[in-house]
């Protein structure tokens, strides 16, 4: 196999850009895009407006780890060696940046958008998982699209005991086969998570009918708020 492009870290504070303000009397939460590797924060933002919730607080965050020459101006969240192996040290230490993120969140909106879903593709599915496993408080429910569950079954204990996840995945992904996606399935059940899973026939990518599974689901996380 190819060897990887090296990565090196980005600055410590994640960055990240807010792509729907929300409706300021009636915040309902917040979507956190996390987007996949050789992407970027601009580059998933427009899977904002596909929620159609402009009550919703929603922002994209780029991944910490930047990715030299012939991939420059993508971000990654861990560094791999082939799909389903996540580099350890890396994995972990954006999970800590994230966390950190998320609290400040929680610190900057008291009112309502405090309620965080992760909304991640490919790698930012594989983190949101990772962090909604290590740090339920901070997660209202996760939205994984072509990704995998990366951490030992037995290193999370009760943590995601009733957690909301909705998991979607091509059949024809050649980049996280749809055996990990069906493996994440079996280990998130015996986690006691409870998951919506869907199967698409499409590749590494995501379908108008996902994203219809989609907004169904989110609209039982983050209820849209009652006409006056």
């Amino acid at each position: 196999m190819r060897s990887q492009p090296a990565a090196r870290p980005a600055p410590s504070q994640l960055q990240h850009e807010v792509v729907i303000p929300g409706t300021p009397k009636s915040l309902n939460g917040t979507v956190a895009l996390l987007h996949g590797r050789g992407d970027n924060a601009t580059g998933i933002a427009p899977l904002a407006f596909e929620l159609n919730r402009e009550d919703v607080h929603v922002i994209s965050i780029q991944a910490p780890l930047v990715l030299d020459p012939p991939y420059a101006g993508g971000y990654e969240w861990y560094r791999m060696h082939e799909a389903g192996q996540p580099e350890q040290p890396t994995l972990f230490a954006s999970l800590t940046a994230l966390a950190s993120f998320l609290e400040s969140i929680l610190r900057k909106y008291p009112d309502g958008a405090d309620r965080v879903v992760l909304m991640g593709f490919s790698q930012g599915a594989v983190s949101a998982l990772g962090l909604q496993a290590q740090r339920p408080d901070l997660v209202a429910g996760v939205i994984a699209m072509s990704g995998y569950f990366p951490l030992e079954a037995e290193d999370i204990g009760t943590n995601l005991d009733g957690q909301p996840i909705f998991l979607g995945h091509g059949t024809a992904d050649p980049v996280i086969p749809i055996t990990l996606g069906r493996q994440s399935l079996k280990t998130l059940e015996k986690l006691s998570a409870t998951v919506t899973y869907r199967e698409y026939p499409i590749g590494h990518q995501v379908s108008v009918d996902e994203l219809e599974d989609i907004r169904m689901w989110l609209d039982g996380i983050l209820p849209r708020p009652k006409k006056s």
